[in-house]
């Protein structure tokens, strides 16, 4: 079992080091900061690849070309980018019913973030249409990049079928989800524009993430485990350490994370290694301890959120009828 664990580890940091070191290069030499987004379009085809297959990968990288793009179109308008949320939100429940929540929900927690912290033109340019397609492009070409890693580091797996969730729940609890965040979002375009409000959306999707054996321990499971990762990741961010440091730290986490998914390890346990991979690709010798204090405050907050939503689901969507069967046949325990 340790073999295991240590060759898939290797397998995947060394993939990581080799998709992640070219964007880095990209960030330093070309587009300030092109390695925080691109990243993300990699971990979604990673994501999808690894835990799918290369098409389930292809097909959510297309997704999130689009996605993160008009993240980054209707980043100034609270209205559109409430209902880009709230779809992306009912898109991670809906998905559940297809097996396909854990690669969903990756797209759809970066879908704020580009709204809140869009890339900055290259060079100090406008947003124009080359603006656009510079970032459409850079998306493709990571998300890809992270389809071919996901492949490489599952080539000798067998496929593994993912439980999935009642049609009828799905959309009932996607519409519950996304209705929350897409006012969250609304508001937090309109009147938080500077606070580190995003925070709170990535931790309700993370949490909110539907599994047909979601009980309360493994609610409280997952709460435990993304509260310490952002906690200890923005303490680390406080250091103003070379960002370099930064970015090791970043595809240490991720190889972490992306470990422990792939040995089919407890939830809660993947998710204290990813939010802190997202910090750690964000961090620069500017966070601050208010930046630090914010983050962590909206990720309590969004816990919260994240439980009342839980506990209402649970109540009022999750009731057992005989003749809702869940869709493709699986049993929804």
């Amino acid at each position: 079992m340790t073999r295991v664990y240590v060759k898939t580890f290797v397998e995947v940091f060394i993939g990581l080091a080799l998709v992640i070191v070219p964007f880095a290069a990209a960030s330093d030499l070309w587009w300030s900061g092109v390695i925080t987004f691109a990243i993300f379009a990699v971990f979604v085809g990673l994501t999808g690849a690894a835990t799918g297959s290369p098409k389930v990968g292809v097909g959510f990288s297309l997704l999130f070309v689009v996605l993160g793009t008009a993240a980054v179109a209707v980043s100034g308008s609270p209205v559109l980018a409430g209902i880009l949320v709230a779809a992306a939100g009912f898109g991670i429940a809906l998905c559940a019913a297809y097996g396909l929540a854990g690669t969903m929900l990756i797209a759809a927690m970066f879908v704020p973030y580009l709204i809140h912290h869009p890339p900055s033109p290259i060079g100090g340019g406008e947003r124009g249409a080359s603006y656009f397609l510079a970032v459409a492009g850079v998306l493709l070409v990571a998300g890809l990049w992270g389809c071919l890693l996901g492949w490489f580091v599952t080539r000798h797996k067998a496929p593994t079928v993912a439980a999935r969730a009642r049609m009828r729940d799905a959309v009932l609890a996607g519409s519950l989800v996304g209705a929350v965040a897409g006012v969250i979002t609304f508001v937090a375009v309109s009147r938080l524009a500077s606070t580190q409000w995003v925070w709170l959306l990535l931790t309700l999707f993370v949490l909110t993430k539907p599994a047909p054996d979601l009980n309360w321990p493994k609610t409280k499971s997952r709460v435990f485990g993304t509260l310490v990762g952002v906690i200890s990741a923005s303490l680390i961010s406080l250091l103003a350490l070379p960002h370099a440091f930064y970015t090791t730290l970043g595809i240490l986490a991720l190889t972490f994370a992306m470990t422990l998914k792939l040995l089919k390890k407890p939830y809660w346990i993947y998710a204290s290694f990813m939010t802190p991979a997202v910090i750690f690709f964000d961090s620069t010798s500017g966070d601050t301890p208010e930046l630090a204090l914010q983050r962590m405050i909206f990720t309590v907050v969004g816990a919260v959120v994240a439980i009342g939503l839980a506990a209402a689901i649970n109540q009022f969507v999750l009731t057992k009828t005989d003749g809702d069967r869940p869709v493709g046949g699986v049993p929804a325990s």
